[in-house]
């Protein structure tokens, strides 16, 4: 009950600093894989205290493995939107041509 207690302090926390402050917005609209990754973070420190260490291991390699595809996949969308940036700013696709 203890684990259930503290997650749910966490949880409360979590949204109320991404709802209130600058960062948390910017985080919560531009970098959302982040906000996930943290709040999972903090959850998986909260089950180290309540669980045992093989079953905690257990459930870390599980959560891992399971948010893998995910954040390859918000990168390489931030890589995409970055392209974009760039060539939006220097007025091209970014590439050099084959003379320089």
């Amino acid at each position: 009950m203890f684990g259930v207690l503290l997650g749910l302090v966490w949880g409360i926390f979590w949204a109320v600093f991404l709802e209130a402050t600058e960062l948390g917005q910017f985080l919560a609209t531009r970098r959302t894989w982040i906000t996930v990754v943290v709040g999972v973070g903090v959850d998986l420190l909260v089950m180290a205290i309540v669980l045992p260490f093989e079953q905690w291991l257990f459930v870390c390699g599980v959560v891992a493995a399971s948010g893998v595809g995910l954040i390859v996949r918000s990168l390489y969308n931030e890589w995409g939107e970055a392209k974009a940036f760039r060539a939006a700013l220097l007025g091209d696709d970014g590439e050099q041509d084959e003379t320089g």
